[in-house]
């Protein structure tokens, strides 16, 4: 019963890890129209997010030391509704980018310390657990990739605020949940610092960042080029819809597989070559291949999401540990990733075509792969469960 109450608590606070990126994509015409926006500018609003996640994640170490986890997580989550609600209400420019950046903060916060909880409670269960993160953020993401034009028929920036409500109610789920077991654990001193000596962690960083460049630059400018080869914007949204939803599945099923099946390293391979695939076909103009295209990517990326999370919790010993490590990926890897998104936009605009994203695409997986196929890549790769290391991992790690 206990373990079941701690799966629900990461399911609702994960589900809202997303909501204030991903309700952005199908909005992004409206957006330009309704402030007369380049799309350098409307970048900008999935991209300061992310590099906040990458910037501020360095104040993971000080939230979990002055107030403990569990009130830093409820804290964030509470931010995060402000930072949504407000664009309800403050709908110009410049609040937009600032209701971003308190997005990205509280994400920041919220995902590494959860990477801990996760440690803490489920340590023989690390992958399963990672999956249902990782699942519960797609479900999130889906449903703000599907319902957000919907919702803007009342206007585009109650489609933004509305999603407020779930971070909210997972904020109340946290408290009356998390409050009952205290804080003793969490409010621990951290006397261990970012491990920024392993160059097994800048490994870890530059696939986090690569894999959430290519995961962002997919959900902003899908739409925009499925509109430009035809398509109209509803249907180019549930194309989006689609591709999250295949991203989601597999975040779930790929981290599960990988406590049975197949090493880090066979995966990110396998993983890999889907996307290009998966390229491949979007830089055509047939029905069938877009489809397939957006498929293949979907589940590429649905693979690299729970890999990159679940790399430093296999590298580390303990939920202080765990959140470190976690946070320095997080942070130089959302900070990686964050530009992405923004040096698309500034190619979209000079060349006129939204191909060029496709080939930056091209680019960032061929990084991962060379940087995966060379040496012992990213630690553990000769064994992937999840909750055991063997004792040489170890002694690489520390």
């Amino acid at each position: 019963m206990e373990n079941k109450r701690m799966v629900f608590v990461v399911c609702i606070v994960a589900l809202n890890l997303r909501l204030g990126i991903s309700s952005v994509p199908p909005l992004i015409g409206l957006i330009k129209q309704a402030l007369q926006l380049n799309n350098f500018q409307v970048s900008l609003l999935t991209s300061i997010p992310v590099i906040c996640m990458g910037v501020m994640a360095f104040g993971v170490k000080q939230m979990q030391q002055k107030l403990g986890r569990d009130r830093s997580i409820l804290l964030c989550l509470f931010l995060l509704a402000i930072g949504m609600a407000s664009r309800i209400v403050f709908s110009n420019y410049l609040c937009l980018v600032l209701s971003a950046i308190v997005i990205g903060f509280s994400i920041a916060i919220i995902g590494p310390l959860l990477s801990g909880l996760i440690k803490e409670y489920f340590p023989q269960q690390t992958g399963l657990l990672i999956g249902v993160y990782s699942i519960s953020m797609g479900v999130g993401s889906a449903a703000a990739s599907n319902f957000s034009l919907s919702l803007a028929k009342t206007s585009w920036s109650f489609a933004l605020g509305s999603w407020s409500i779930l971070a909210i109610i997972g904020g109340i789920v946290w408290f009356f949940v998390m409050g009952e077991k205290g804080t003793q654990a969490s409010v621990r001193k951290a006397s261990k610092g970012f491990p920024l000596k392993r160059v097994q962690a800048w490994k870890m960083v530059l696939f986090f960042g690569l894999q959430s460049g290519m995961f962002y630059g997919v959900s902003t400018w899908l739409v925009e080029l499925l509109v430009q080869k035809g398509f109209s914007r509803g249907e180019a949204s549930q194309w989006l819809t689609l591709y999250v939803i295949v991203q989601m599945v597999f975040s779930f099923v790929i981290p599960v597989l990988m406590d049975h099946w197949g090493s880090t390293k066979s995966w990110i391979l396998i993983c890999g070559c889907l996307i290009l695939l998966g390229v491949g076909c979007l830089l055509t103009n047939t029905f069938f291949l877009l489809i397939g295209g957006i498929i293949l990517i979907g589940f590429g990326l649905g693979g690299y999401f729970p890999i990159a999370i679940l790399l430093p919790l296999q590298a580390s010993e303990d939920p202080l540990e765990a959140s470190l490590w976690t946070g320095m990926v997080q942070s130089f890897g959302y900070i990686v990733g964050g530009v992405i998104p923004i040096l698309l936009g500034v190619f979209v605009d000079i060349f006129q075509s939204f191909n060029v994203f496709l080939y930056v695409m091209i680019i960032l997986c061929g990084g991962i792969l060379l940087l995966t196929i060379q040496g012992r890549g990213y630690g553990n790769d000769e064994k992937s469960q999840s909750g055991e290391r063997d004792d040489s991992a170890v002694r690489e790690v520390h």
